[in-house]
């Protein structure tokens, strides 16, 4: 009686999951978003210079992104259950699916880790988090650099101004160096928590010791990875945005664009409401910029704005489409506890 109910509890959630899915995605393409005239925008832009050659690389590039994110999660993993490339590239598109309903990509934990067979599921999504840890780390130091290079743009580095550019060099320098030193021995944070909790450690041990499995090479090799995917994603943004007719150097695009994911890193969201978030904070970014150089206009703001919802289409909604498709592989419920 009881198997049973465990099948028709997982099979009630993963329609639910479904239907979530489904329904979000549709509420922000058709409804709220209304991107029914993103066809008229691509013909508008389809006559400027490498359009097609821009559009096609952004489009080989999308297995890339999610191949760098299977990497990273299934070496985390291995430490609790070895897990095949397949099962893992399933598990990040799953993933995906789930995190399009859920705040902050929360998502992205509960879909993977159901994934998993046999190995401790909060186990699983505490080494999955230290893969989240890295590529928000690696989203801080570019945008770190970012600040870096922006900031004389927009201040007058005299008298009192060059003083305070100096000691926010310093302090980005300062706070890169302690977040990256501080990630790489994260192993270090068990024996905090046997420190702190005295006695108590006994019940979080299985949990705690998590941390204490992955050593600074491991963490430098999730960390490089997540520096991988970053740069990959950017770059697409990038053509996306010579694509749309934004007139850019290389240098000048990946700086704005770190600016641009720093900022959304600040922003809480569901990821189902990036769209919208990130085109405003992509306007913000490039109008401030633009203003500063000239060449700003409605043209241009209609080219930052398709370049983003294009990317969040390719990156998350195309992804999160096909990661549908597995999510009535995910068991909620096993018929066995977990070794």
């Amino acid at each position: 009686m009881k198997t049973k109910l465990q099948k028709t509890y997982n099979i009630a959630i993963r329609l639910i999951i479904i239907i979530l899915s489904f329904y979000f995605l549709y509420d922000q393409l058709f409804y709220r978003k209304d991107l029914s005239s993103l066809p008229d925008t691509l013909t508008l832009f389809s006559d400027k210079k490498n359009f097609y050659l821009f559009i096609t690389i952004v489009l080989l590039l999308i297995p890339v992104n999610l191949i760098f994110e299977t990497f990273k999660w299934k070496f985390l993993i291995s430490k609790l259950e070895k897990v095949s490339f397949a099962n893992a590239f399933k598990a990040v598109l799953t993933g995906i699916s789930v995190s399009m309903f859920m705040p902050n990509r929360t998502g992205d934990y509960f879909g993977r880790i159901f994934i998993l067979k046999k190995a401790d599921r909060f186990q699983a999504i505490l080494s999955t988090l230290l893969g989240s840890m890295a590529q928000l780390i690696t989203t801080l130091l570019f945008g770190f650099i970012a600040v870096a290079f922006l900031y004389p743009q927009y201040i007058d580095l005299v008298d009192m101004s060059l003083w305070l550019y100096v000691g926010l060099l310093i302090l980005l320098v300062i706070t890169a160096f302690t977040i990256v030193f501080a990630y790489l021995e994260f192993a270090v944070f068990t024996d905090i928590l046997r420190r702190i909790t005295g006695r108590e450690y006994n019940r979080i041990k299985k949990y705690a010791q998590v941390f204490s499995w992955y050593h600074s090479h491991d963490l430098l090799k999730v960390l490089l990875l997540s520096i991988g995917k970053y740069l990959v994603f950017s770059f697409q943004f990038f053509l996306l945005l010579r694509a749309f007719g934004i007139s850019v150097t290389y240098f000048n695009g990946m700086i704005l664009i770190a600016m641009v994911y720093l900022l959304m890193t600040i922003i809480p969201t569901i990821a189902l409401s990036e769209i919208g978030i990130r085109g405003t904070v992509s306007i913000y970014v490039f109008e401030s910029w633009m203003q500063l150089t000239g060449g700003w206009s409605e043209t241009t703001a209609l080219g930052v704005v398709t370049a983003s919802s294009v990317l969040w289409l390719i990156n998350l909604a195309f992804p999160a489409l096909l990661g549908v498709g597995f999510v009535p592989s995910l068991k909620f419920f096993r018929k066995t506890p977990s070794s």
